[in-house]
Formats: C-alpha cells, structure tokens, sequence
C-alpha cells in the first residue's frame, strides 16, 4: 500500500531534487582550458597513438607465421580429425572420404583466395591459373604415389 506524503515531505523532496540536478548539472560542464593545454594535450594523444601503431606494426612483425607452417600445424590436427571422423557411426566416413573432403576444402579456399586477389582478372586469366593449380596438384600427387611405390626414392618439395 502506498503511503501519502505530507506536504512538508513533498516539498522538502522538491527542494532536495533540485539540489540534486543542480549538482548534476554541475559535473556535467567541461571544466575550462587555455589553447596551451588544449594543445598539449592534443600532442600527448597524437604521441600516444604513434607509440600504439608502432607497438602494434613491431608485434604483428614478431607474431607473422609463414603459411606453410600453419598449414603444417593444421594437417598436424587433420590426423586427429580423420580419426574421430572414421570412428563415428557412418558407415561412409572414412579417413580416405574425410581427406577428400579436406582437398575439396583447401582447393576451394584456394581458388576464392585466388579470385579475391585477381578480382581484376579476366576470366580467362584466373580459368588458366586454376588449370596450373589443379596440374601442380596433380604432378605432386603422382610423385606421392611413385614414391609409395619406390621405398627407396626420395621426394623433393
């Protein structure tokens, strides 16, 4: 149940809210600077943020990873993968089935990262440097095969 005021709490109320905003308002304002300070400060910022870009360019230098050896941590997990894969309750899921999958993946990663960057290339162009890809692909693949077949030769990379 709401309880009444009396008019002496309500006006006390009254009195105390505009103190209350009064106060408010007060910290509100922006307290006052000369062109010095102003400029000052404005050099201090501008300092700041040339130090955080140049930290920011020396890290991303230090923390850049060469591709391949990303790709060779991420084929370090794929064994991992396969298996769990092969191990679930479909029958044609296969660790032969999953690295399909996989070429199918990096192969498409591979022709829209090309496109992204030749976006300016003719169709014929990115069609012929798919072509050199899938040769590329393809020649390597059958140096595996050999070699699986020949213990004793050596691949090169």
């Amino acid at each position: 149940m709401a309880k009444l005021k009396s008019f002496e709490q309500y006006i006390s109320e009254m009195d105390r809210s505009e103190e209350i905003e009064d106060t408010v308002v007060k910290t509100g304002e922006p307290e006052e600077k000369d062109i010095e300070e102003v400029e000052d400060d404005a050099e201090e910022v501008q300092a700041n943020e040339s130090e955080e870009s140049e930290n920011k360019e020396e890290s991303s230098e230090e923390e850049m990873v060469p591709v391949s050896e990303m790709l060779e941590n991420c084929y370090a997990n794929v064994k991992e993968e396969a298996s769990v894969w092969e191990s679930d309750a479909h029958d044609d899921h296969t660790i032969e089935t999953y690295m399909i999958e996989n070429a199918a993946l990096v192969a498409t990663l591979a022709a829209n990262t090309l496109k992204e960057m030749k976006n300016e290339s003719s169709n014929e162009a990115y069609e012929a440097c798919l072509n050199q890809m899938v040769e590329a692909y393809t020649k390597k693949m059958s140096e595996m095969k050999e070699s699986s077949n020949n213990p004793g030769a050596e691949l090169e990379d």
